[in-house]
């Protein structure tokens, strides 16, 4: 995949304005191959001294702006995200010593995609307004195919950008009553599954990179459902309670740690409150007597990696229906997470 707009020039002409002699580049893990050798290359003719964050990337939540100070970086380049929903923590990450750059790195298709696959199925399917959405890569291609299903006497939706992230599928979820379906651009399981979870409508899944069209339907809703019923079933019934929270700069949450505390305490449970850079399932196995956690960080911990924990982990939305603060039927209507 060497397709993806980098922005190097973009990124050379910010180097030599300010004169900056290191930075630290920062990739999702699906990036770590050609893009960054480009990138590399491309520096390392300028004389600049580049280092690259090991760690994996799940999103502009996670820049590593700690680790650009540790290591006297005038520059931190993140690619493969927008500033999506954090442009007022990347502000406050900003010092004078450490700059930050935002590249979504748009995906270019080796040749023209043909949209016509996606008419097809809508027209099988009867719909008549469609909800669009993808992830930041393919913000280009929903562009053309937002012009197509115009062109085609379709009525698409298109709330704010339209983009999706991996905590976040609000613009198909404001479009959910008016829209007969949902037309999604995007690679793999992972944003699919988020928004099975916070959305009813059907969805046709679109694959930039192969062309392969997947549809979920209200069955594979149900499914994802069930899966999060099961988790939300055992936790409730927990003793001792923990809660997750990140140090991160889009995953320290305190409002929800303050309220997760407030709870706990109305309900006579002395919760154990564990704060950490990188929750994983050795780092809470640590904590045995723990019989139940809530995460208030990233909410796709307790979603994604369900089955390597032994012990149940729920999302914020999730505890608050545990311990009656919502009902079932706002999980259904408003989403999981």
């Amino acid at each position: 995949m060497n397709n993806y707009d980098l922005e190097l020039n973009r990124i050379l002409q910010k180097i030599r304005e300010n004169n900056y002699n290191s930075v630290l580049v920062q990739f999702p893990e699906g990036m770590l191959d050609k893009p960054l050798s480009k990138v590399k290359e491309f520096l390392s003719k300028e004389n600049i001294e580049v280092f690259v964050v090991g760690d994996p990337s799940y999103g502009v939540c996670d820049l590593a702006v700690d680790l650009a100070k540790k290591l006297r970086c005038d520059l931190l380049i993140h690619f493969g995200h927008s500033d999506f929903g954090f442009s007022h923590q990347i502000s406050l990450a900003k010092t004078e010593s450490v700059d930050i750059i935002l590249v979504p790195a748009y995906y270019n298709p080796p040749q023209e995609p043909d949209l016509n696959l996606i008419l097809n199925e809508i027209k099988k399917y009867g719909w008549k307004t469609i909800g669009l959405a993808a992830t930041v890569q393919h913000m280009r291609t929903l562009e053309k195919l937002e012009q197509d299903l115009n062109e085609n006497t379709f009525k698409s939706i298109r709330y704010d950008s339209g983009q999706v992230i991996g905590c976040n599928v609000t613009t198909l979820q404001k479009g959910s009553k008016e829209c007969d379906g949902f037309v999604s651009l995007h690679a793999g399981f992972f944003h699919t599954h988020g928004i099975l979870l916070n959305t009813k409508n059907p969805l046709i899944q679109y694959n930039p990179y192969t062309t392969e069209i997947t549809i979920y339907s209200e069955e594979d809703r149900k499914k994802a459902i069930q899966q999060r019923f099961t988790v939300l079933s055992s936790a409730k019934k927990a003793i001792k309670w923990g809660i997750l929270g990140s140090p991160k700069l889009g995953q320290l949450n305190q409002n929800f740690i303050s309220r997760a505390h407030l709870i706990f305490t109305e309900n006579n449970i002395d919760a154990l409150t564990v704060i950490a850079e990188n929750i994983n399932p050795h780092m809470v196995a640590n904590f045995s007597e723990i019989d139940a956690w809530v995460v208030t960080a990233c909410p796709r911990i307790a979603i994604d990696d369900k089955i390597n924990y032994t012990k149940p982990i729920i999302t914020f939305k999730e505890f608050l229906y545990l311990f009656d603060y919502l009902n079932w039927e706002d999980l259904l209507e408003h989403g999981f997470f």
